[in-house]
């Protein structure tokens, strides 16, 4: 059988967040995702590699959130998720991302949904997780999603020369930036600007309240 056929099946590559202890966070790439369901009850199921952390992780905690990548997503994002294990590092902290009611989601991301396990079952290698969407909204971009096809194709070499670039240095080339937060109307700047601390005319654009109300997000 010629594997690589399957690639040519319309997959679209997506990063776990999962809870991990106290503080940290797990996660990984995944591609085996697909909406099964709409209505008053969304859901869609996802298949994850028996062996990985993040399996074991879904099966403790029951809910996760999947960041949906971008066409244009740094290479090293990709291999951050899927070329180490979160056993022996803290991905999360190599790349910008935001916590949404408590789990955390790429700054990056074209989307982000929230699910609550339902059901599992158990294949040779994998887990079929069926899941309800529990929460779904837009990122900050409308970047087409990156394929894995596309991955495959376009994106691949990349991945692995930012990793092994990362290897050598130790320094992610992702740029961290700050983030505010409005407690007044929940605006959230974004960091489009990298402001270690807000201008001293800085104003929220939806409410207007002066940058003393703002709250840095760690």
């Amino acid at each position: 059988m010629d594997n690589t056929a399957l690639w040519k099946l319309s997959y679209g590559l997506y990063v776990v967040g999962v809870k991990k202890e106290e503080g940290r966070f797990g996660g990984s790439v995944v591609d085996a995702v697909a909406q099964v369901s709409t209505g008053t009850q969304p859901a869609l199921i996802l298949s994850s590699m028996k062996n990985n952390l993040t399996n074991a992780l879904i099966k403790n905690t029951g809910e996760f959130t999947l960041s949906v990548l971008p066409v244009n997503v740094d290479p090293f994002v990709v291999a951050n998720f899927g070329f180490q294990s979160a056993r022996d590092v803290d991905k999360w902290a190599n790349v910008p991302y935001s916590l949404t009611d408590g789990l955390p989601v790429l700054d990056c991301a074209i989307a982000s949904i929230r699910c609550k396990v339902l059901e599992s079952k158990e294949f040779e290698t994998h887990t079929l997780f069926i899941c309800e969407i529990t929460d779904a909204q837009n990122g900050k971009t409308d970047a087409k999603p990156l394929l894995y096809a596309d991955y495959q194709l376009n994106m691949k070499a990349s991945a692995s020369e930012a990793f092994k670039k990362f290897k050598e240095t130790g320094k992610p080339p992702v740029e961290k930036k700050a983030q505010w937060r409005c407690p007044m109307c929940g605006y959230v700047y974004d960091g489009d600007i990298p402001f270690e601390e807000l201008p001293d005319d800085w104003a929220c654009p939806l409410c207007g309240v002066g940058k003393d109300t703002f709250e840095k997000i760690e």
